[in-house]
C-alpha cells in the first residue's frame, strides 16, 4: 500500500466518532439547512461566551470562509484534529464537551498544520472535504436504497 492509503486510515473518525461529531452539528443547526452559521451557533452557547466560541469556532473550521460551516467542513475539521495526533478518546472527550454547551477548544497544533497547509501549493484540506463530500453522497445513495 501506497502513502495515500495509510494517510487515509490515520484521519479517519471510527463510526462512533463520526457519528457523534454528525449529532453534535445537527444539534447546532437547528433550522436543519444542512449548514451552521453564526447566528445559529451563537445561539447554540447562549450566554456562555457565545459570541467569542463562534468567532473561535469559525475561524478554525470554515475553510472557505463562506460564513456558513458544511457537515463536510465540520468532519474535516475532526478529521485533521485526529491527523494532528490527537487521540479518538480525547476527540471524543472534545465532542462529549461540546454536547453539552461548553466552550470551543482551540486545537492550537491543528491551527498551525491548517495555517501550513493553507500556504501550500497543493493544499490537503480541500481533498479531504472533497472525499467527505463524496462519502456523504454514497451514504446517502444507500440510505435510499434500503
Amino acid at each position: 500500500m501506497g502513502l495515500c492509503s495509510s494517510m487515509h486510515h490515520e484521519t479517519e473518525l471510527s463510526a462512533s466518532l463520526r457519528l457523534k461529531a454528525i449529532q453534535i452539528f445537527q444539534k447546532i443547526d437547528k433550522e436543519n439547512k444542512g449548514v451552521i452559521d453564526k447566528k445559529t451557533t451563537q445561539q447554540f452557547w447562549q450566554s456562555n461566551f457565545a459570541k467569542i466560541n463562534t468567532e473561535a469556532l469559525f475561524k478554525a473550521v470554515d475553510f472557505d470562509n463562506s460564513g456558513d460551516i458544511t457537515i463536510q467542513e465540520w468532519l474535516t475539521f475532526w478529521k485533521i484534529v485526529k491527523k494532528t495526533g490527537y487521540t479518538e478518546q480525547e476527540i471524543n472527550e472534545e465532542l462529549d464537551e461540546l454536547m453539552q454547551g461548553k466552550a470551543w477548544v482551540q486545537f492550537r497544533v491543528v491551527d498551525q498544520f491548517i495555517q501550513v497547509d493553507k500556504n501550500r501549493r497543493r493544499s490537503q484540506i480541500p481533498q479531504i472535504v472533497m472525499q467527505e463530500q463524496q462519502m456523504t453522497l454514497r451514504k446517502t445513495k444507500t440510505a435510499e436504497i434500503k
